[in-house]
């Protein structure tokens, strides 16, 4: 096999392990979310109806969580963050459930699995257990929508969507400051939300080359990096083979 044929050869592995390997894929393009769905309202895409699906989901168990803190929280502060939480959300809920509607997007009627084991790990909490459970919990869900609202409002082509966006992240951001102004959230509050009673998702345990590297649970293997690296430096020596003079001394 001549040197230009072997080089092309080593550079489709390297894409092909590249679209398979999880977490070794390319990234998606936020800027390109799919297909896009026309409504009366204009132009919408899987991303923009995600925002909607997640604002409604938040909804219907932060309002109950912050009306409950009211009677089941020790901390003053608590039950002031909550009740602010709870009136931010029946704003937003009667605002996303109007404009779903209007977009013919269609939205859950019940809390998740997730966020039905945070409730139920709440409402068996009274006092500073409470506390500790309602500031980390909701500071973990607003940490993990945050992000997915700022790609909608720096991406989406539709102005509703866009105008929204912007009101769910004025108040997310007011949020988690009022979260943390209770002084009770900890490392829990700030990493990626699990179900209650579940492993944290960001905890590398005790295995100590994971842990070193901070690859995630369903990253990709040591070995799988190694023979990216591998194909990655037989493809450069390929190509500097080609574009070697051919009267260079070998």
């Amino acid at each position: 096999m001549s040197a230009k044929r072997f080089a092309a050869a080593v550079l489709a592995l390297q894409l092909l392990l590249l679209s398979v390997l999880p977490g070794v894929a390319l990234a998606d393009d936020p800027a390109n979310p799919g297909p896009v769905e026309q409504t009366p309202l204009g132009p919408i895409t899987a991303l923009d109806k995600d925002l909607l699906v997640k604002v409604r989901l938040a909804g219907l168990w932060e309002m109950p969580m912050g009306e409950e803190a009211q009677t089941r929280a020790a901390s003053t502060r608590v039950k002031e963050v909550g009740a602010q939480l709870a009136s931010d959300h029946t704003f937003l809920d009667e605002r996303v459930v109007r404009l779903a509607s209007q977009m013919g997007v269609a939205l859950p009627d019940e809390a998740n699995a997730d966020q039905q084991s945070w409730m139920a790990e709440m409402r068996s909490r009274t006092g500073a257990a409470f506390d500790d459970s309602f500031a980390n919990r909701l500071r973990a869900a607003h940490g993990s929508i945050f992000p997915v609202i700022g790609t909608v409002r720096a991406t989406t082509r539709n102005e509703a969507i866009r105008q929204f966006a912007q009101v769910c992240n004025q108040i997310v951001l007011k949020h988690m400051t009022l979260l943390e102004s209770t002084n009770m959230v900890t490392d829990r509050g700030l990493s990626k939300p699990v179900a209650a009673g579940a492993a944290p998702a960001n905890a590398v345990g005790g295995d100590p080359v994971r842990a070193a590297a901070r690859l995630p649970a369903d990253g990709p293997g040591l070995l799988a990096v190694l023979l990216l690296c591998l194909a990655g430096a037989v493809v450069t020596i390929g190509i500097l083979r080609l574009l070697r003079p051919r009267g260079a001394v070998k």
